[in-house]
């Protein structure tokens, strides 16, 4: 089985909370889109979000009553402290519901992304696997196609799929007072995978001995432009301490028309991307 782990922000730190809801629905409705039924959904959060309708009870909702972060580095603990909170959760389940000594694959997703309604029914075929990322994903930039990128599971929060065991998750949380100390943070960010910065979970898997396989399809749509997005904020304040610099392969490869994808039905049924 595989449980989709998302940590959401806090009312406070968004532009628009309406519009942040309803992204993280969009979210939730293509993980309950998968074409198998054997998932759940843990979504941690400060306010519980406003949602247009009613979801099964594969989707559970932990409220946390924790200081709403201020600042870009704080925003980042903020989220692996509510992942670290849905691990806590998951090692509860491994332990009452599922088999102990399998496993369970995990696959942390942020609030406004959408993935493909074959991940469920892929893992679950692959039993055996360390994990799984895609050779590649999309980027939707809000125009009227979208932007395939290679090895997205680099720079994406939502593309590593990893097989955690009960040692991987805590059996206890340290005292909510430290959701944003970065000591504290430095100390879970080297115990517990769900925290490893999603940019380097393979790598450090492979270097383990434990490679991912790759999904034989792109497993997700990686939302930008939305306003929300913390590595947007990163780079804004990065913006203003550095030079802005020009780079032309960057530039160039932009307008590549082979890395552009029309949003076809096909692609929108297998993303649930109709809103």
């Amino acid at each position: 089985m595989i449980i989709f782990a998302i940590p959401f922000r806090s009312k406070q730190t968004t532009k628009n909370w309406k519009e942040s809801c309803k992204n993280l629905e969009n979210t939730i409705d293509s993980i309950f889109n998968q074409t198998d039924p054997e998932f759940r959904c843990i979504l941690a959060c400060n306010e519980k979000p406003k949602f247009t309708k009613k979801y099964d009870s594969r989707l559970e909702i932990i409220s946390l009553d924790i200081p709403a972060p201020t600042t870009w580095i704080e925003m980042a603990r903020d989220k692996y402290w509510k992942l670290l909170v849905i691990a806590k959760r998951i090692r509860e389940i491994l332990e009452k519901e599922l088999n102990t000594g399998q496993g369970v694959y995990v696959m942390p997703v942020d609030g406004d992304d959408l993935l493909n309604f074959n991940i469920a029914a892929y893992v679950k075929m692959h039993p055996n696997e360390n994990g799984f990322i895609s050779k590649a994903g999309y980027v939707d930039w809000g125009k009227p196609y979208l932007t395939v990128y290679k090895e997205m599971y680099t720079f994406c929060g939502s593309c590593n799929i990893i097989k955690m065991f009960i040692e991987d998750l805590p059996n206890e949380l340290p005292d909510s007072k430290y959701c944003h100390d970065k000591d504290m943070a430095g100390k879970l960010n080297a115990r517990y995978p769900i925290r490893w910065d999603h940019h380097i979970v393979a790598d450090r898997y492979a270097k383990m001995g434990k490679p991912f396989a790759y999904l034989p399809f792109k497993s997700t749509i990686y939302k930008k432009n939305t306003g929300e997005n913390i590595s947007d904020l990163y780079a804004s304040e990065k913006y203003k301490q550095e030079n802005k610099r020009f780079h032309p392969v960057a530039f160039l490869r932009s307008f590549n028309p082979f890395q552009y994808q029309k949003i076809t039905p096909k692609l929108r049924k297998e993303f649930f991307y109709y809103n």
